[in-house]
């Protein structure tokens, strides 16, 4: 049940950070592109890799293979450094709602790596 649970949901924050990038990058909502291209493109592949992993890792869960708890491990790894990032980012432009967001998904994906790891 745990390994059903967790695929689902690092599938669902797989492609929503994927899809949530290629919407701001289509809707021309990224002004660091502008302002700090560098960076902002080391952002978004840094955030493109952990959503990819996070898609992987769902999915090799609920194929059962036998190493998708490790890649699951790794994915919520970087899916918790994500988004404390983000919640600093949004926090700075006082957009509270994100915030709070981004403070339960890393409260959801902190107890399933912890669950992971120990069952």
């Amino acid at each position: 049940m745990l390994s059903i649970i967790s695929g689902i949901y690092a599938i669902v924050i797989g492609v929503g950070i994927i899809r949530l990038w290629i919407m701001l990058l289509q809707s021309k909502q990224v002004p660091e592109l502008e302002t700090e291209p560098v960076a902002i493109k080391f952002h978004i592949t840094a955030e493109m890799t952990m959503g990819g992993l996070s898609l992987m890792s769902g999915i090799f869960l609920l194929i059962g293979l036998s190493l998708s708890t490790y890649f699951f491990i790794l994915a919520q790894g970087l899916v918790i450094y994500a988004v404390i990032n983000a919640a600093g980012y949004y926090g700075q432009r006082k957009q509270w709602s994100s915030v709070i967001m981004f403070g339960i998904i890393l409260i959801s994906s902190s107890i399933l790596a912890t669950l992971n790891i120990f069952l």
